[in-house]
């Protein structure tokens, strides 16, 4: 999914990591997923497994009000884009998306992110 966006996004977001990069990275603006909790709930010969992971876009931050016009648009972009993946990965689907903005990782502050949560990735799965 990132790297589709990616492909049709290369100035919004430059690079897409499977998991938060170090610090030191400066492929800025990037991508990371992130926290990938996992409920697994059992009824009637069925195993439900709801996952809400996170897509975490990081930006540089270069003046407050240009910083606030490049975000918004990247987070519209990213919206438009993940509402074309209702099936994330085969089997699944999502109805629930959360975006919260907040400090970048490690506290660096000359970066600022988007958190995009899916609340409720959910797969169906026999259980015998």
């Amino acid at each position: 999914m990132m790297t589709a966006f990616i492909a049709a996004n290369p100035t919004v977001i430059r690079r897409h990591f499977r998991r938060r990069p170090p610090s030191t990275n400066n492929d800025i603006p990037y991508s990371y997923l992130d926290l990938r909790p996992e409920a697994i709930s059992h009824v009637s010969g069925l195993r439900e497994r709801v996952l809400s992971p996170s897509v975490v876009a990081v930006f540089a931050i270069t003046d407050n009000l240009e910083t606030a016009d490049l975000q918004d648009a990247a987070t519209d972009l990213l919206i438009d884009h993940f509402t074309t993946y209702p099936h994330l990965v085969a089997g699944t689907v999502w109805d629930a998306i959360t975006v919260t903005e907040e400090n970048a990782p490690d506290g660096l502050t000359d970066r600022t992110a988007v958190r995009f949560t899916f609340g409720n990735i959910s797969i169906h799965e026999g259980r015998t």
